[in-house]
């Protein structure tokens, strides 16, 4: 009977020591929590997770939104919740979809400024595809003419309407902003084949006091070069947008003359300047929208 009864005293006092222990609940920072909102501290310290299923949300006087422990009272901060839906809210690298849009543009450069005098060019217009509004691959074909004849009168420099390509890309600089503007910077590389008239050669002898006039034989010439550009694009309504950019040029590799290098290329422009300017038009058709992502909720 006295083993029985200290038996019985050993085993009260282990279940008063354990109840207090059994009360308590666990958080087993191994089991996923059950709850929509889970986050991972990275010291390991509590709480390693958390269970929504163990949490009530209210709104203070301020209109923020509390987590409070149902069993201990305790609010959960704000510093654990941002940690825990960091992963869900961190902002992607590329905001705009890989199809974002196709453009094509007329650059109406030309046209103006021969109303202003200038003696070359005709009309450009380019095709372009938007990859994620950052990467945009350009093709540009155009068409270019001059008559021309210097001030002096000594001669007239003709080339007949002849087409001209160029391949490249631009970047967009404001690629995760505001679609409806545009900075960039780009790079091209142009082909042009031609040929040219140089008629009513005059050349005047002090000597002899004559003048005599001649013309040259017509010339074939081809020229490759590259562009180097930086401009802007901004919207103007709906589809279309409208913008500027400055263009340096320089020449890769052109063919030999038999009687002077030709005064204007087209595609390229003049001789005597490496600088040139753009002004498009452009109509954007829109390929996919962007997704927006939906907020997570706190439950």
């Amino acid at each position: 009977m006295r083993r029985a009864a200290i038996i019985t005293a050993v085993l009260l006092m282990a279940l008063t020591a354990a109840l207090p222990l059994m009360s308590q609940r666990r958080v087993n920072p191994v089991k996923s929590a059950s709850g929509a909102l889970q986050g991972t501290n990275a010291n390991r310290q509590e709480p390693d997770s958390l269970d929504l299923s163990q949490y009530a949300s209210f709104k203070d006087a301020n209109g923020r939104e509390v987590l409070v422990d149902t069993v201990t009272g305790r609010e959960v901060p704000d510093s654990i919740i941002a940690a825990a839906t960091q992963s869900e809210r961190k902002i992607p690298k590329m905001q705009q979809p890989l199809l974002y849009a196709a453009a094509v543009s007329v650059d109406i450069w030309d046209p103006i400024m021969r109303l202003f005098g200038q003696k070359y060019g005709l009309v450009e217009f380019s095709a372009e595809l938007n990859l994620h509004n950052r990467y945009i691959p350009v093709v540009e074909v155009g068409l270019g003419q001059t008559d021309y004849r210097p001030e002096d009168n000594n001669y007239t420099f003709k080339v007949n309407t002849t087409p001209y390509f160029r391949i490249g890309a631009n970047y967009n600089f404001l690629y995760n902003s505001n679609p409806d503007y545009m900075v960039f910077a780009g790079l091209r590389f142009g082909w042009s084949a031609f040929s040219y008239e140089v008629n009513d050669v005059t050349l005047n002898s002090s000597y002899w006091g004559e003048t005599s006039t001649f013309n040259l034989p017509r010339q074939n010439g081809s020229l490759t070069y590259m562009q180097v550009l930086f401009g802007l694009r901004v919207k103007i309504y709906g589809p279309i947008s409208m913008g500027w950019c400055l263009r340096y040029k320089a020449k890769l590799h052109e063919s030999k003359a038999d009687y002077g290098d030709p005064w204007y290329i087209p595609g390229y422009g003049t001789r005597t300047s490496s600088i040139s300017g753009s002004f498009m038009v452009t109509y954007t058709l829109p390929i996919k929208k962007k997704e927006q992502p939906a907020e997570p909720a706190l439950q």
